[in-house]
């Protein structure tokens, strides 16, 4: 049987650093029945691709559950690119056609969040302890290598982060004719549904969690205040220039205001899943970006990880931008609830 990693399994395959599939060179086969009890026994054999694995078959016979890997039957046809080749010794489903096999187990926003992580130019990845051990000797000797453009976030400890930035797995282009390919297939809907707000290439999961709980209409438990822009081009002016020494800056999140009002740009910091940042430069900057009338607005994860504060936040945000800051009504409150528990979700757990 050919080994095709889908699901959650290969979700967390394309999550996993080039780096990581390198120490490991090929993975072991679940062919044989003393196949699947070597891959029992051995620690962590496909490193932080947990076991059972989800493997993708066609063929009804060919199902099976255990402690190993469990299958899904795919008999549909397939959209074109659905399968990857590895050098790795296994076959994983492309990025696409693995959020559309998980879909119909997520909410729509969680779908959207996984849409935004393929696209961007980040990825989530929680090593095991053997393997984070050793990415951190290799951080700490300054001997890790960057394969493929993949760097991971160092805390200011000098400890790896469970974030790394890479370049984007798929574009946005793909994701509109994947979308059109798969029309009528299991899970192309749920996918379309989640594709639709994705509004540009995200930096960070702290990113996409304050887009949508900010961003999404409050029909669907947002606060109405989107959809932003993300990471925003802005040329510097010749006095901006000045204030900030550099002559470009890209923003997280970015929103025109309404009647007269200045544009809000959203920074995201300090969150345990979105990069460092240099506290001088930050200031140069917004001073540079209001110095041409456009409003900074800093925000960390404790203000959106409290519903309250959350509110309050919203509101803020909605003034400035000269829009109506009215409390969610009851059933809106309780699909604010619903999303706000979805989109702080633990974003590695999210599919599992």
């Amino acid at each position: 049987m050919e080994m095709v990693l889908s699901h959650v399994s290969a979700l967390q395959f394309l999550r996993t650093p080039p780096v990581v599939h390198q120490m490991y060179g090929s993975y072991p086969d679940i062919s044989s029945r003393s196949a699947k009890r070597a891959l029992i026994r051995a620690p962590a054999p496909y490193g932080s691709i947990s076991l059972p694995l989800h493997v993708l078959v066609a063929n009804p016979s060919e199902a099976y559950r255990g402690r190993s890997y469990m299958t899904h039957t795919w008999s549909m046809p397939m959209p074109p690119e659905a399968l990857i080749d590895t050098e790795y010794g296994v076959t994983v489903t492309s990025p696409l056609f693995t959020i559309q096999c998980l879909s119909p187990r997520l909410s729509i926003a969680q779908v959207t969040m996984l849409l935004y992580e393929m696209a961007g130019t980040f990825s989530v990845y929680r090593p095991v302890s053997r393997i984070r051990s050793c990415l951190q000797r290799l951080v700490d000797a300054g001997r890790l290598p960057s394969v493929g453009g993949w760097r991971p976030m160092i805390g200011l400890d000098g400890q790896l982060r469970d974030l790394w930035r890479r370049p984007p797995l798929v574009e946005l282009a793909d994701l509109n004719r994947h979308i059109a390919a798969a029309s009528g297939l299991y899970g192309a809907k749920r996918l379309a549904s989640g594709a639709r707000d994705v509004h540009g290439v995200a930096a960070s999961p702290f990113e996409v969690q304050v887009a949508l709980l900010l961003g999404l209409p409050r029909a669907r438990g947002g606060f109405g205040l989107g959809p932003f822009e993300h990471n925003k081009r802005i040329a510097f002016s010749g006095r901006a220039r000045t204030l900030s020494d550099k002559g470009v800056c890209y923003g997280d999140l970015y929103v025109e205001g309404v009647q007269g009002h200045q544009p809000v740009l959203i920074e995201c910091q300090g969150s345990a899943y979105h990069g460092l940042s240099n506290a001088s430069s930050d200031d140069n900057r917004a001073m540079a970006l209001q110095s041409m009338g456009i409003t900074v607005v800093r925000l960390r994860q404790e203000q959106i990880v409290n519903p309250r504060r959350l509110s309050s936040t919203a509101g803020f945000i909605a003034e400035l931008l000269g829009k109506s800051a009215v409390p969610h009504t009851a059933k809106q409150g309780k699909k604010a609830a619903r999303l706000h528990a979805d989109v702080l979700a633990d974003w590695w757990e999210i599919g599992a």
